[in-house]
């Protein structure tokens, strides 16, 4: 059954309900009102071609969990499928889009009832020279918006982690290490890092610096060691001038990256990501 294009109304304006209405006004000018209305305006209209245009060109802007993969060789095309999900966009045989849709288990309280509700929750897989990167837009309900009784979710049909393990049994992938790239950036003062976990000879070790201080600006020999050490979960702050999203997190060796917040302009996780590729070979 085709996903999309047998959405209700419903279904498309949670989908919408990701974006920041900022895009969303940007999108549909001639549409007003909260995000609610304005999420459910363009759903009625089932525009769906220009609904996968908005998606594709604003996920740089949502909250997102991005794992990075070296690229084989032979790995010249994307599928037309993953997990429960289709695509719905593709450019290039580089780029493509994908909805999966999700359904939740909530226990509602007082009386004790389960109840389900579904998302579709969007995907892209992108091919560069050298790497393939999955991009999921984090997946963040309020499921108080939904139900209005007492509630806790009991489970979801699909996470993340089977997403990926599909992806890297399909095509034989193996996770890319970023040291290279993220250190490259940090040395040339693109961001600095108020926070780190790393490896020492024996133990793991965290450092937080105080009100939220740059290590390699105020604190140089420890970033003398960071420089020398695998890094594990480590947040990032963006430079002013240099671009991109304001905050980061990143676990090299996962090559995995966590943007945590909206962001104001299309493109800027897309930079930054290409920004640690870039460096990382």
């Amino acid at each position: 059954m085709p996903i999309f294009q047998d959405a209700s109304v419903q279904d498309i304006k949670r989908l919408l309900e990701l974006f920041p209405i900022s895009k969303l006004k940007q999108a549909w000018p001639d549409i007003k009102g909260t995000k609610d209305e304005i999420c459910y305006a363009v759903a009625d209209r089932r525009d769906t071609d220009a609904i996968s245009d908005f998606i594709d060109t604003n996920l740089s802007c949502c909250k997102q969990h991005v794992y990075v993969f070296s690229r084989p060789n032979d790995l010249t095309e994307l599928p037309n499928s993953i997990g429960d999900g289709e695509r719905i966009l593709s450019k290039d045989d580089l780029r493509a889009l994908f909805l999966i849709r999700v359904r939740y288990s909530v226990l509602l309280r007082d009386p004790l009832e389960e109840a389900f509700i579904e998302f579709l929750w969007p995907v892209r897989l992108d091919i560069t020279d050298n790497n393939v990167v999955v991009r999921f837009i984090v997946l963040q309900k309020n499921m108080g918006a939904y139900f209005d009784r007492s509630h806790y979710v009991a489970g979801r049909t699909s996470e993340e982690e089977d997403v990926i393990a599909e992806i890297a049994k399909r095509y034989d992938l193996s996770v890319a290490d970023l040291h290279k790239g993220i250190k490259k950036l940090w040395d040339e003062g693109f961001m600095d890092s108020p926070r780190a976990q790393y490896k020492k000879p024996i133990s793991t070790a965290s450092e937080a610096m105080d009100e939220e201080k740059g290590i390699r600006e105020h604190n140089p020999e420890l970033y003398e060691t960071l420089c020398e050490s695998p890094l594990f979960r480590t947040m990032f702050v963006i430079s002013p001038g240099h671009g991109g999203t304001e905050v980061f997190f990143v676990d090299p060796s996962k090559g995995y990256l966590v943007f945590p917040r909206y962001s104001d302009e299309t493109g800027d996780t897309d930079f930054v990501i290409s920004e640690i590729l870039r460096r990382n070979q």
